[in-house]
C-alpha cells in the first residue's frame, strides 16, 4: 500500500507539473493581456508595472520564474487586479466557503441518494421504484443554473424562507447561515443525488443477486439485517469510486452556484481574474482545483480496500 500511494503521489506530482505548464501557455497565447485596457497609463509606468510581474522578460523566462516560485516556494505570486493583496491570500479567503458548500452538498446528495435508491433496490419493479427513478431522471435533467433561480423563486421571492443571495458563516448563528446556505446547497446538490441513487440502487440490484446473499435468506435473517451486515458494503462501491470525481465536480460547478446567488468563493475569483487577464490568480484556482482532484481520486482508491477486502495495491 506504502509503495503505490508513494507512486501516485510522484504521478501526481507530474499531472500538476503538465497542467501548470498546459496553463501557462495558452493563457499566455490567448489574445488580451492584464493591462490592455490601461491605455490612458503613461508608457514609462506601464513599462514598471509590466516589469513588477516579469512581464517584460521573455516567455521561458517568466515561465521558469512561475515554476519555481509554485513548486519550490508555494507561491502564486501578487494578483494583477488585486495589487494589495497576494494569489494565496484570496484563496484562503475563498476556499473555506467553496469547500463548505461543497461539503454540504455532498452531503445533500448522500441524504437524499442513498434512501432513494436502496428503497428504489428493495421495492424493485413498484411504485416507490419507480417514483424514486423518476424523481433521479428529474433531477439529472434539470442544470443547475436552471434550478438555482426556481429555487430562488419559490423559497426566497414567493415563500421568504431563505435569502436569496449572500453567505453567513456559521460564526454569524445557525439560523442565518440555514439562510444562506441551504438553497445553494440543494441547487449544487440534486443532480449529484439523482446520481447516487443511480448507483446505489444498480450495486445493491447486483450484490443481492449473489450466492452469499441468497443464503443468507435461506437461513432466514431478517431482510434489514442482510442488508447491513452483508448487502450494503458491498452496493457502495460504486457510490464510491463516484464521490471524489463528484466532489470535485461539486467544487468547480460551485463557480456558476456562487455567481448565481453571489456568493465570495472560489468560483467568483475564478471568473472575473479569467475577465480580467489575471495571470497568477486564474493559475492558481486551476492548480487548486486540480489538486484537490487528484487528492479525492487517491483517497477513493484507499477507500476501495476499506469496502471490499478483494482489492489490494500490495504489488501495484
Amino acid at each position: 500500500m506504502f509503495r503505490y500511494i508513494l507512486k501516485r503521489l510522484v504521478s501526481s506530482v507530474l499531472v500538476l507539473v503538465i497542467i501548470v505548464t498546459a496553463s501557462f501557455f495558452i493563457m499566455r497565447v490567448a489574445p488580451g493581456g492584464p493591462f490592455d485596457t490601461e491605455r490612458s497609463m503613461p508608457e514609462e509606468v506601464l513599462q514598471n508595472i509590466q516589469a513588477k510581474y516579469n512581464l517584460d522578460k521573455p516567455l521561458w523566462q517568466q515561465y521558469l520564474l512561475q515554476m519555481k516560485s509554485i513548486m519550490l516556494e508555494g507561491d502564486f505570486g501578487p494578483s494583477m487586479k488585486y495589487p494589495n493583496k497576494s494569489v494565496n491570500d484570496i484563496l484562503a479567503e475563498g476556499l473555506p466557503v467553496s469547500m463548505t458548500l461543497g461539503v454540504q452538498s455532498l452531503v445533500v446528495a448522500l441524504l437524499i441518494g442513498l434512501p432513494a435508491g436502496l428503497i428504489a433496490a428493495l421495492k424493485q419493479n413498484q411504485w416507490a421504484d419507480y417514483t424514486a427513478m423518476t424523481g433521479a431522471m428529474v433531477g439529472i435533467s434539470i442544470p443547475n443554473f436552471v434550478l438555482g433561480p426556481i429555487l430562488i423563486a419559490l423559497f426566497a421571492i414567493e415563500l421568504p424562507w431563505f435569502a436569496a443571495a449572500g453567505w453567513n458563516s456559521l460564526s454569524a448563528g445557525l439560523v442565518p447561515y440555514l439562510q444562506t446556505s441551504v438553497l445553494p446547497s440543494l441547487a449544487l446538490g440534486s443532480a449529484y443525488a439523482a446520481y447516487v441513487a443511480r448507483l446505489t440502487r444498480g450495486g445493491m440490484l447486483e450484490i443481492t443477486r449473489q450466492d452469499y446473499i441468497q443464503t443468507a435468506r435461506a437461513k432466514g435473517l431478517r431482510e434489514w439485517l442482510i442488508v447491513r451486515r452483508h448487502a450494503l458494503r458491498g452496493a457502495l462501491i460504486p457510490v464510491v469510486s463516484y464521490l471524489g470525481p463528484a466532489f470535485a465536480g461539486m467544487l468547480t460547478g460551485s463557480i456558476v452556484i456562487e455567481q448565481i446567488f453571489n456568493i465570495p468563493g472560489l468560483g467568483s475569483h475564478f471568473v472575473n481574474s479569467a475577465f480580467n487577464r489575471d495571470y497568477p490568480l486564474v493559475l492558481g484556482t486551476i492548480v487548486l482545483y486540480s489538486g484537490l482532484l487528484v487528492v479525492l481520486n487517491l483517497v477513493v482508491d484507499i477507500a476501495y480496500t476499506v469496502l471490499d477486502p478483494r482489492v489490494s495495491y500490495e504489488d501495484a
